[in-house]
């Protein structure tokens, strides 16, 4: 009896040779796309905050430029702008200018 059980299982490996073979190289395809996907979603997640990063910047300067458009319809601005960079002066206005 021990023959006919030796048998039985060496029969059964013969046997689903084949099926066992594709068993085996449909476990190594799934284990190997899984990795690949999870890398993926790793650099898909880095890329996320980078944007996320760049968007909460780019949303402080919008909030900064719309601060400095307000701040540049102000009458001192314009004074300010009109006096530094294009040399005006006011009416009966005096410049004394001190060279070293």
């Amino acid at each position: 009896m021990a023959k006919k059980n030796k048998r039985r299982k060496g029969s059964f490996l013969k046997r689903n040779r084949i099926s066992i073979a594709f068993i085996v190289m449909l476990i190594v395809y799934l284990s190997v796309t899984m990795v690949n996907q999870e890398m993926k979603l790793r650099d898909l997640e880095k890329e996320e905050n980078q944007l996320q990063q760049r968007a909460a910047t780019l949303k402080k300067e919008l909030s900064d430029m719309e601060k400095k458009i307000e701040e540049s319809e102000s009458l001192e601005f314009i004074e300010k702008v009109a006096r530094e960079k294009l040399k005006m002066v006011k009416p009966n206005e005096i410049i004394y200018i001190i060279q070293d």
